[in-house]
Formats: C-alpha cells, structure tokens, sequence
C-alpha cells in the first residue's frame, strides 16, 4: 500500500537542536523518502520563520568553558599546563562554532546542509507539493476557513492562524488522489496525544480520514521521526532512535513554540465578506 509522509514544523526544527551528528543522519533519511512526503508553502513559510530562532538557541547554548581552579602549589604541575592547554583549545572550538553558526545565518544556501536538504524536499515538482502557483490552493484555503469556524481540529487552544488546518486539507487531499495511507509526525497535542511512547490520532480527524479517504486505510501519529521512518522501513538504528530520546527529554514534553504563519489573514474582513469568501468553491464533505 502506498504510504505518504507529512512532518509538522517542530521536527523540521528539531535538526537544528539535536547536538551531534544524529540530526544530519537522520535528515539523510528522510531525504530517502522524500517521494513520498506531502509539503505545502504553509510548512515552508513555518520553518523559514523559525529557523534563524532554532539556529540562535544552538549559538547560545555554546558557552565559553570556566577555566579550571589550580591550587598555587601546583601552578607547574605537568597536569595542569595540559588542562590549561586544553581549555584553550575548547575556548578556540567554540569560537570556530559560533563562527559557522554566524555564516549559515549568513548564508545557508551555501553552509547550512539542513537548509539545502529542505529546500531540495520543499521545492521538489510533484503532486505531494502545495505552492503558492497551484490554484488547488483556494480550495484549500476555503476548507481551513471552514475548519477554522467549526472549531474542527487540528487547531490549537486561542489560536488565530489557519496553519495547520490548511497543512490537514492538503494531506486528505493527497492521501485521497494517491489512495494511500498517512502518516503525520508532529509533537503538537492538537493532532492527539502520546502516551507512553505510544502516539494516538485525534478522535475527530481519525473518523474525517475514514469518512473522506477510506476506511480502509490507516493514518497514523507518531512524536519520534525515527519512529515514523522505521514504518517506511528506512533503517534506522538504534543509536539514532536513543539520540532523538534525549534531544526530546532534553525539550521536555511541550514543543518548543513556533511562529506560525497565517496561510491567509482573517483579520481585517467584514463578516459579508468572509461569508461571501466561504460561499465560493467546493465544501468540504465532512465539515458542512
């Protein structure tokens, strides 16, 4: 059975965070796959937004070492002048990071290997990719309004943006016109909830996908991008899987916030107008 992939925002972000060579692996891996992820511009729009914010946590998580206290009876000691030699050394590798961290802010279609995988998988010509010339977008753009005023999920608590409702119009959209089963990885408790290392779809949006793709198919949640990937049977190994557990222990349980991007502004519009806007194109089967 075809299998379609989508990855929310946060774990876009999380190859940023991780703090050894784990990230890049794994980034390797979805690039693997990447035939199979669903993109839209939102997505696209949502990591460009946050990344230089991702990026500045790792700068100033790179904190120049204290140098080490040495009695003054021992200020000859062989050990001491090789911890002080090596304490220099650090202070030089950090400053040689930061310097790095600065030319990605600077440049990334240049140095930043994060930012050039995601733009091959974001700019990729196929059908899984919503851009902002596909006129497929209006509908979309009418189905999220839709989603938004029914207070239908995925939409988080006083939230404002029609972000992630718009990204679940396009994954119904592809899973239908693929027939395929869907997978989501995303941390966001407004798609559903972990328990235990055990992800669980929303009640609501599990029952729209059987109504308006199949009920024969699945889509399925997971927190952990390895996780997901290894339902693609990518092999991923068991060092990659326990780095990406402490990257998310390290976070803690809520996602790190993400500055979304409205996909279009419901400020601004009289209610005429925002009527006469949902009153035009295709309704969405489920929600009317």
């Amino acid at each position: 059975m075809q299998k379609l992939l989508f990855i929310d925002t946060n774990i876009w972000l999380d190859f940023y965070r991780a703090r050894n060579e784990t990230g890049l692996s794994l980034l390797k891996h979805v690039e693997s796959v990447s035939h199979q992820i669903i993109v839209t511009y939102q997505l696209e729009s949502e990591f460009k937004t946050n990344r230089q914010a991702a990026i500045v946590e790792g700068i100033n998580g790179l904190k120049q070492p204290e140098p080490v206290a040495r009695p003054g009876i021992f200020s000859d000691a062989k050990s001491v002048v090789v911890l002080a030699r090596q304490h220099e050394d650090i202070k030089k590798r950090v400053k040689e990071m930061k310097a790095r961290m600065v030319r990605v802010l600077k440049d990334p279609s240049k140095n930043d290997p994060v930012y050039q995988a995601c733009q091959r998988i974001f700019r990729r010509d196929d059908a899984l990719v919503l851009t902002r010339e596909n006129l497929k977008r209006h509908v979309m753009r009418r189905r999220a309004f839709r989603r938004f005023l029914h207070g239908c999920p995925p939409r988080k608590r006083n939230d404002t943006s029609i972000g992630d409702a718009f990204n679940w119009e396009w994954m119904l959209h592809c899973a239908l016109e693929q027939s395929a089963e869907l997978v989501i990885v995303t941390r966001d408790a407004d798609y559903g909830v972990t328990v235990d290392g055990t992800s669980y779809i929303n009640d609501h949006l599990k029952q729209e996908f059987s109504e308006r793709v199949s009920q024969k198919r699945k889509v399925l949640l997971y927190a952990k991008l390895s996780d997901a990937l290894k339902h693609f049977e990518v092999p991923v190994t068991q060092q990659e899987s326990e780095d990406e557990d402490a990257l998310l222990k390290q976070l803690g349980t809520a996602p790190p916030h993400i500055r979304q991007v409205p996909a279009v502004g419901l400020h601004g519009m009289s209610d005429l107008e925002l009527m006469s806007f949902l009153g035009r194109g295709t309704p969405s089967p489920f929600i009317d």
